[in-house]
This record gives structure tokens, C-alpha cells and sequence, in this order.
């Protein structure tokens, strides 16, 4: 490649932009056995895929970057450049899986236009001269497997499709000489520029689902996003966001990671067929944009805000950083209502809240636990219900959390989890269709009255001495 030869004894690192089929028929490519063995996973494959459908239409398409670094070997008393993958390595087994399977598909197939097929043979053979070593059995069957599925989700790509893909589909390829200098360029990338964030990777995926009207805000979208503290993001949907949504469905919530940021992906409604569980949405989505609108607001002042429920369907694009924005500081506001400060006469709700943040042992790891349930809880409650009863189901939250106390004495995160599949006052509240149906729900979780006595006298460290006495002055125990 004229590429690679202009810069065969330099040692200048450079960057270049590729379309696919530039891109496949760099020479000397290798796989160092160093690199991790192939394991993108059926998920990733297909949502690859689904780029391709999504944006083929593009005029252009940047799906990810490689990192190389130029070897400088000598060989035969001559010196040859291999461009050896630090970093891409999966991202490019894939893309040549995905061309092979473009070649078993269109060659000697009257489907496709002779373009097509000569344009995928020359692939074919600038990808033989490439050889790739994979070394076990299990990177083996990750890549049969993958070139299968690979095989059976292109079955409907057309001449255009195909030729958009090779021609229009770019990638960023930096060309590094020093080996070191290539790893450090890979760890930096990896450290503040890949969209490693799981909050980070939907903000790009909800930046793409705009709508053509939405646009025009996108400026304003990202630099509102950009104004929010990092923290208080992943804190949003690691701490509350993923938490109330698993343990709605009785699942599992200790971790929140990059695999879970499908439950934050919805649909975009100018894509999405007009399925009857769409209908209200459209409704209601349509409506507040065009109630926002309307003249008349220019003379009440009035703001309609669209009716987000942690239950419902998220809309992709714009809606969805209005739903971070409607729910981030959610908490904060929920303890500035009840979390009192130098309240002389303090009600019950504002003393019950007050223990859960400020209780003797608030400090220990196992009440951060129980105050993180709570916190759950009392938010997922005010989300469908607002204040209606807060005070009768503040109380009831708080009794349903602090029970665990009364079960371990040590508490860890493993604890919290089972005790919501056992005791699921999230379902409830998800089932529930007035207040009155969560407050009069069967209460079968609460301490044994002799623990409570026993607690109290001989434990006084088990946990907070008022906590033990609202028990038992308000009877809640079982004989």
C-alpha cells in the first residue's frame, strides 16, 4: 500500500480516516498474541448490524477506531512494517467475518448486481493474504458462531446496503511507531474518551435517536448534559434509576454496568411502528409539545412537563434527557421536604426520616444499605403516587427497610437483595392502583417480639435504641 510505504521509515505517528473496503485491504495486519482472544458477544454482533440497517443512508459513518502499531521487523536483510492491533481487534474479526459472509451471500447469487460482486471478491482476496491465528477452542467457536448469526441477519441486504456499508463506513485508524507510546495512547483512550460510562454510551446512542424536528436542540442538549456533574449521573442510575427498575421485577440490583443500559433505551416513535401499547405515548408526547406551543402560553406562563413514570416505556432522543433531567435530584428534593433541620416539634414523618440519615450508626456500611432501600422505595412510591399518604407510607417503608436489622447483624448488599424477593414491597407498589393498596398489604416480614426485647436490652449496638423503641411502642412485631 502506497500508505504504508510512505511512512516505512518514519517515525511520525499519524491518524487516518478509512471507508471499509480502504480499510480491508491494508497490508500486513496482524493479531498479536498478546491480544485478548475474540469474544464480542450475539448482543454486540447484532446491534453492529443494526447500524448498518439504521444508518446506511448516512454520508458517512464513523463506528469506532482502531489503534496500530507499526512494527518495524527485519526480515530477509530487509526491513517490513507489520501494523500490529492494540486496541479494535474485536471490532475488526468482526468486520471480516461480516464481509465473508457478504461474499457466501452475494457470489454467484443473480440477486446481486455484478458491481456487488466484484466489488466483494476483491475483498474476499486482499482478506486471504491476511492470515489470522486464533489460539483455543473457545475463541474458535465464538467466531463460527458469530459468522453464523452474521450470516442469518444480513439475509435481506441489498445491492445498496452493501455497497453504502463498504463505501460509507469509516473508521479512525492511528498509526503508532513506538510500541509503549501505542499502549499509552490505548490506555488513555480507554480512560477518558471511549464513552466507558454507561450514562456516557446513552447519551451518544439518544444523540443519534433525535428526531429530524429535534435537531435543532441538540446544541442545547449537550451542553446542558455536559453542565451535569459526572457523579451525580452514575449516581442517578447506578443508586436509584437501576435499582428501583430491577428490583420492581424482582431482580438482582447490586451492579449497574454497560450491560444493563438496554432497560434505559426505548423506542423512537418516528421509527417505530403504531403498535397499540405506542398509541398513549404518542398521545401524550405530541400533546405537551404541542400544549407547550400553543400561543396562549405566551399569556398564562404555563409549562406542561411530559408525564414520565419509572414504569412506562422510555422515548428515545430528546425525551430521554428530559427524564434525566426530571429525575436527577430526585432524592435531594424528597430530603429537603422531609429532612428537617433544627426542627424544634419535628412531626413523626420528618423524626422517621431523620433516623434513617441521622440515626447513632448511620455511618456503618449495612445502614448506607438500608437508607439506599429506603431512598428506593419512597421514590418509586412518590413517582406513581405523588404526596398522597406519604406520611402513612413513609412509615411503612421505614418498618419494611429497618427489619433488616432485626434479621443480621451484619448487613451487605447480598442481604438487601434477597430480603426484596422475599418481601417485595416494590411489586407492590408496581401492582398497586391507589395508595390504600400498598398501606393495607399484608405485613408479613416484621421481627419476632422477642428479638425486639432482646435487641433492646442486651444489643443496644445492633442498632439505633429509638429505632428498637418505635418498634415496640407502635407494635410492630409478631407474637
Amino acid at each position: 500500500m502506497e500508505l504504508i510505504q510512505k511512512q516505512e521509515y518514519s517515525s511520525e505517528n499519524y491518524a487516518d480516516i478509512f471507508n471499509i473496503e480502504g480499510f480491508l485491504q491494508l497490508e500486513n495486519i496482524r493479531v498479536p498474541e498478546y491480544q485478548r482472544p475474540y469474544k464480542w458477544k450475539p448482543k454486540t454482533v447484532t446491534q453492529l448490524v443494526e447500524d448498518i440497517r439504521t444508518f446506511n443512508n448516512k454520508p458517512n459513518y464513523r463506528f469506532g477506531s482502531i489503534v496500530i502499531h507499526c512494527n518495524q521487523i527485519e526480515e530477509d536483510f530487509k526491513k517490513k512494517i507489520y501494523l500490529d492491533i492494540v486496541d479494535g481487534q474485536q471490532r475488526y474479526t468482526t468486520i471480516r467475518l461480516l464481509l465473508h459472509a457478504l461474499y457466501d451471500l452475494t457470489n454467484n447469487n443473480s440477486k446481486y448486481s455484478q458491481s456487488t460482486q466484484k466489488l466483494l471478491n476483491s475483498l474476499n482476496i486482499a482478506l486471504q493474504k491476511v492470515e489470522i491465528k486464533y489460539r483455543n477452542k473457545q475463541e474458535a467457536e465464538n467466531i463460527y458462531n458469530n459468522y453464523l448469526l452474521l450470516k442469518r441477519s444480513i439475509q435481506n441486504f441489498d445491492d445498496k446496503i452493501i455497497e453504502n456499508f463498504i463505501k460509507k463506513f469509516e473508521v479512525v485508524v492511528f498509526f503508532i511507531h513506538d510500541e509503549t507510546e501505542a499502549f499509552q495512547f490505548f490506555d488513555s483512550q480507554n480512560s477518558r474518551g471511549k464513552d466507558l460510562y454507561p450514562h456516557d454510551l446513552l447519551k451518544a446512542f439518544h444523540l443519534r435517536e433525535l428526531g429530524k424536528e429535534e435537531v435543532a436542540v441538540q446544541s442545547e442538549i449537550v451542553e446542558n448534559w455536559e453542565a451535569y456533574d459526572s457523579k451525580e449521573l452514575s449516581s442517578l442510575f447506578a443508586n436509584f434509576l437501576f435499582r428501583i427498575k430491577q428490583w420492581s421485577n424482582n431482580t438482582k440490583a447490586k451492579y449497574f454496568s454497560k450491560d444493563h443500559i438496554d432497560m434505559f433505551k426505548g423506542i423512537s416513535l418516528n421509527k417505530i411502528d403504531s403498535y397499540p401499547f405506542v398509541k398513549p405515548l404518542q398521545i401524550a408526547h405530541y400533546f405537551v409539545d404541542d400544549y407547550n406551543k400553543n400561543f396562549q402560553r405566551r399569556i398564562d406562563g404555563n409549562e406542561m412537563v411530559f408525564p414520565f413514570q419509572l414504569d412506562d416505556v422510555i422515548l428515545n432522543g430528546r425525551r430521554f434527557f428530559e427524564y434525566v433531567n426530571h429525575y436527577l435530584g430526585i432524592n435531594e428534593r424528597f430530603k429537603k421536604n422531609f429532612l428537617k433541620e433544627n426542627n424544634k416539634i419535628p412531626s413523626l414523618t420528618e423524626r422517621l426520616v431523620s433516623l434513617v440519615y441521622r440515626n447513632e450508626f448511620a455511618y456503618r456500611e449495612g445502614e448506607s444499605y438500608i437508607k439506599s432501600l429506603f431512598e428506593c422505595i419512597t421514590i418509586y412510591y412518590i413517582d406513581k403516587f405523588g404526596n398522597e399518604d406519604i406520611d402513612s407510607f413513609i412509615e411503612c417503608s421505614f418498618v419494611w427497610c429497618f427489619v433488616l436489622r432485626f434479621r443480621f447483624q451484619r448487613i451487605g448488599f447480598d442481604s438487601v437483595d434477597n430480603y426484596v424477593e422475599q418481601h417485595n414491597l416494590f411489586r407492590v407498589v408496581k401492582n398497586a392502583l391507589t395508595p390504600k393498596d400498598v398501606l393495607n398489604t399484608e405485613r408479613n416480614y416484621l421481627p419476632d417480639y422477642r428479638k425486639v426485647q432482646t435487641i433492646l436490652k442486651d444489643n443496644p449496638r445492633r442498632m439505633d435504641s429509638k429505632i428498637v423503641k418505635f418498634f415496640e411502642e407502635n407494635n410492630y412485631y409478631e407474637i
